[in-house]
């Protein structure tokens, strides 16, 4: 009989003077290898890698992106056993080194070179792929997935969304470390309770989709949000006065939601782009600019489209660098978000967050 196991880990790496650095491990058996560890009941890959590392180095890390798996089988006391190695590339963001006595000798940061002549001489052969790909990482792909990943809203608007699905959004937001996670009102005290003590920040809408509630609605659903524990609020812009030229109201409708917000929340408002011509997006990026909001953002990803380079050009040049850009809806490739990021975009709003910081190199394993 065979037992499957699993196990994660990473690579860690730091930038020192702009060069990077990797951490290796030496194990008790002399040789050089990678931080990880089993996989415990309803951790998620990210979660036991991160975990491990710390543990193991006293380093703590964010998820960058997978590396790849390295799987092999052997015999112990008796029992076949299959264990599959889930790697990730991490980027250290505090702590400092303190080895795991029980575990391994040492734990150090070395230069690129460095680690590859150490895994040539004294590591695992069955480990050198992936570890070779992950130093390709670290030189090719780290720092635009670490920058990328600092700039996502990781969202979850779909009205079946369950708690548990929330939950996963959040700890997969915490192994990352995006911006912000984006979620419906009802499920703002639960991702608060969740990344309570993380750097990242609970999102919520506010008159959403259409944003033709009234401004009291809006205000009213603001407090609640705020009250419990929203730091981002995403409300929709009142279309209908925007329609027709009422722009004061426009104005009004978005301050009443900055002054409750005021120092706890910022407030993007989404515009819809693709409901205006081009002069009502500076229209209502105006009114925003006048209402005291902190950014604009292109859409809901409930209307007939999402967010375009073109509407991104011209939200960026009209608000200049005095208000963010957050592009949003339809965002499911890393050539996208790069697109929309060019023409202006701050914030990019996405239900494929992992997926965008992920490298698109292929790894063969």
């Amino acid at each position: 009989m065979t037992t499957f196991v699993r196990v994660a880990g990473g690579l860690v790496y730091q930038l020192i003077d702009g060069e990077p650095q990797v951490l290796i491990i030496e194990d008790r058996f002399g040789h050089v290898s990678l931080p990880k560890g089993h996989v415990e009941e309803d951790e998620l890959l990210e979660e036991t890698a991160l975990r491990e590392i710390e543990e193991e180095t006293g380093v703590v890390g964010r998820i960058i992106s997978p590396i790849g798996t390295v799987s092999y089988s052997f015999a112990y006391e008796g029992q076949d056993i299959n264990k599959t190695a889930y790697y990730y590339l991490v980027e250290a963001i505090a702590g400092e080194i303190i080895p795991q006595v029980e575990e391994i000798v040492q734990a150090r940061f070395v230069s690129l070179d460095e680690a590859r002549r150490l895994m040539t001489e004294k590591g695992y052969e069955n480990n050198r792929a992936v570890v070779e790909a992950g130093l390709n990482m670290v030189e090719q792909e780290a720092l635009s997935g670490t920058l990328l990943a600092s700039m996502i809203d990781s969202t979850l608007l779909a009205p079946t969304a369950t708690p548990e699905e929330i939950v996963r959004l959040c700890r997969e937001a915490r192994t990352y470390q995006f911006a912000s996670v984006c979620i419906n009102p009802l499920f703002v005290r639960l991702a608060a309770e969740i990344l309570g003590g993380s750097p990242v920040k609970v999102c919520t809408v506010i008159g959403f989709p259409l944003g033709a509630t009234k401004t009291e609605i809006k205000v009213a659903e603001a407090l609640r949000a705020v009250a419990e524990g929203a730091e981002e609020l995403d409300m929709v812009i009142a279309m209908g006065y925007l329609k027709a030229n009422d722009l004061p109201r426009v104005e009004a409708d978005i301050r009443a939601v900055v002054d409750v917000a005021g120092d706890r929340a910022l407030v993007k408002v989404i515009l819809e782009t693709c409901l205006l011509s081009p002069s009502e997006i500076k229209d209502a990026a105006q009114a925003a600019i006048r209402a005291g909001a902190q950014f604009v953002k292109t859409s809901t990803g409930f209307a007939s489209g999402g967010a375009t380079v073109e509407a991104v050009r011209t939200m960026r040049e009209t608000v200049g660098d005095r208000l963010g850009v957050k592009a949003a809806g339809g965002i499911r490739t890393r050539q996208t978000a790069d697109e929309m990021i060019v023409a202006g975009a701050s914030r990019i709003g996405t239900s494929s967050g992992a997926k965008l910081v992920i490298s698109a190199l292929s790894l063969g394993f």
